[in-house]
C-alpha cells in the first residue's frame, strides 16, 4: 500500500437504492398524473361546448416524490384506473350529447318543398267499370309512405354519422374549425341533398382527422414532456426549478414537439444532483471511517469534501501530518494523499512512517466504507517513501488549525 491512493467508487447505499425506486415510482406517478390533468381540461372544454351533459372528472389520489414507492405506486394504480374510467364515461357523454342535439335538429320542421296535393278525381258514370281507383290512390299513398320512410332512414343515418363525427373532435378544435363543422351537421340534419350530404361528410371527416392528428402530435409531446420533468421534481435547486417552469408552460400551450436541448439540459441537471447526492454519501462514509480510527475532522469535512471535492483530516496525536482527501468532480472517483504541515518539524523517514500508518488504516477505512454501501475499487498507489510528501498550510489540518487558535488566543492574555 502507499500514502498516495486512487479509487472508483459505486453508492449502494440503502437511502441511494430508495432514491432510485422512489425516481422509478414517480415518472410513473407523473405520466398518469399528466394524463389526469389533459382529461380534466378536455371535460372542461366539452362542458363549454355541450354545458352540463359533460361531468367535471374526479381530481384523483395524490401523491409527492419523497413518498414510500409503495405508497407513490398506489397513488399511479389509483389514477390509472380512474383515468381509464373517466375516459371511457367522458366519451359516451359527448357522443350522446352530440346525437341529442341532432336529433332535435331532426325533429325540428323542415321548410323544404312539400308534396302537391293530387286532385280529386271524379267519377263518370258513362266511363266503362275497371279496377276501383280508391285502390289505385290507396296502393300510390302506400308506396309514397314507403318511399318517405326510406329517405327519412337515411337521412336519419346520415345525421347519425354526421353526430359520430363531431363527437370525435378533440375538446380544444379551435372555433374556426369547429363552427363550420356543426354547420355541415346541421346543414345535413336539416334534409340536405344526398349528393350534397355525401361531400359534407367527406369533408367533416377530414377536419376531424386532421384535429385528431395534431391532437395526437400534442399528446405524445406532452408525454415526452413529462418524462423529462418528472425527474426534475426529485431535484432541488433553481436549475431544476427553472425547466420544470420551462416544461409546464409547454404543456399549457400544447406544444407539440419538445423544443432541441431541452432534454439533454434537463437530463444534466438531474446528473448533477445524483452526483451530489453520492458525493455527500462518500463523504459521510469515509468522515465516519477516519473519525473511528482516531483521525480529527473539522467541522463541515463532508460538506466541504462533497461540495469543493477536497478536505483534510489530522492524524492521531500533534504530528503535524494529516491526510488529504479528494473527489473528483464528474467521475465517481476518491484519491487519498498523506500531508504535513508547514510548521512542522520531521524527517524524511517521519514522512515514510506517516504514509505507512496511513497504508494499514485505509484497508481498515476501505471495509468499513463497503459495509456502508460504498464499495471501493482501487485502480492507483504510490510506495511510501517513493514521492515527497506535500506540504500544506498549517491551517489546513484540523488539529495544527486548533493549536494554532489556542496559541493566538494565549497571546492575546
Amino acid at each position: 500500500m502507499s500514502g498516495i491512493t486512487g479509487a472508483r467508487y459505486v453508492v449502494e447505499t440503502a437511502a441511494e437504492r430508495l432514491a432510485r425506486e422512489q425516481r422509478a415510482q414517480w415518472q410513473q406517478f407523473v405520466q398518469v398524473r399528466g394524463e389526469l390533468e389533459a382529461l380534466r381540461a378536455e371535460a372542461e372544454a366539452y362542458r363549454s361546448v355541450y354545458g352540463s351533459r359533460i361531468s367535471r372528472v374526479a381530481a384523483g389520489a395524490r401523491a409527492r416524490p419523497h413518498h414510500s414507492p409503495r405508497r407513490i405506486a398506489a397513488a399511479t394504480a389509483d389514477v390509472a384506473l380512474l383515468v381509464g374510467r373517466e375516459r371511457e364515461r367522458l366519451r359516451t357523454e359527448v357522443l350522446a350529447a352530440s346525437r341529442q342535439d341532432v336529433s332535435g335538429l331532426l325533429a325540428a320542421p323542415t321548410t323544404g318543398a312539400t308534396r302537391p296535393a293530387r286532385p280529386r278525381r271524379q267519377w263518370d258514370e258513362r266511363t266503362d267499370a275497371g279496377p276501383d281507383p280508391r285502390q289505385r290512390d290507396d296502393a300510390a299513398a302506400r308506396a309514397r309512405a314507403r318511399d318517405d320512410a326510406a329517405a327519412q332512414e337515411r337521412l336519419r343515418a346520415r345525421a347519425t354519422r354526421a353526430a359520430e363525427l363531431l363527437s370525435r373532435l378533440p375538446a380544444a378544435t379551435p372555433d374556426e374549425v369547429r363552427a363550420p363543422c356543426a354547420a355541415a351537421v346541421a346543414e345535413i340534419a336539416a334534409g340536405a341533398p344526398a349528393s350534397r350530404a355525401h361531400l359534407l361528410l367527406r369533408d367533416l371527416e377530414e377536419r376531424v382527422t386532421a384535429q385528431q392528428r395534431a391532437e395526437e402530435r400534442v399528446a405524445l409531446a406532452r408525454r415526452d414532456l413529462l418524462t423529462i420533468a418528472a425527474p426534475l421534481e426529485t431535484v432541488p435547486g433553481e436549475a431544476a426549478a427553472r425547466l420544470r417552469r420551462r416544461v409546464a408552460r409547454l404543456v399549457a400551450d400544447r406544444a407539440d414537439h419538445v423544443p432541441d436541448g431541452l432534454r439533454a439540459e434537463a437530463d444534466e441537471v438531474v446528473a448533477q444532483a445524483d452526483r451530489a447526492r453520492r458525493r455527500k454519501a462518500v463523504a459521510d462514509a469515509v468522515r465516519v471511517g477516519l473519525t473511528d480510527l482516531g483521525y480529527r475532522v473539522g467541522d463541515g469535512f463532508d460538506t466541504a469534501l462533497a461540495g469543493t471535492g477536497v478536505a483534510y483530516a489530522a492524524m492521531d496525536g500533534d504530528t503535524g501530518y494529516g491526510v488529504k482527501v479528494l473527489l473528483d468532480r464528474d467521475d465517481p472517483v476518491i484519491r487519498t494523499q498523506v500531508v504535513r504541515a508547514g510548521g512542522a518539524r520531521a524527517a524524511r523517514f517521519d514522512d515514510a512512517d506517516a504514509e505507512r500508518k496511513f497504508c494499514d488504516d485505509y484497508e481498515v477505512i476501505k471495509r468499513r466504507v463497503r459495509r456502508a454501501g460504498i464499495p471501493l475499487d482501487q485502480f492507483g498507489q504510490v510506495d511510501p517513501g517513493r514521492q515527497a510528501v506535500q506540504i500544506v498550510a498549517d491551517e489546513m489540518i484540523p488539529a495544527q488549525a486548533h493549536r494554532a487558535a489556542g496559541q493566538q488566543r494565549g497571546q492575546g492574555l
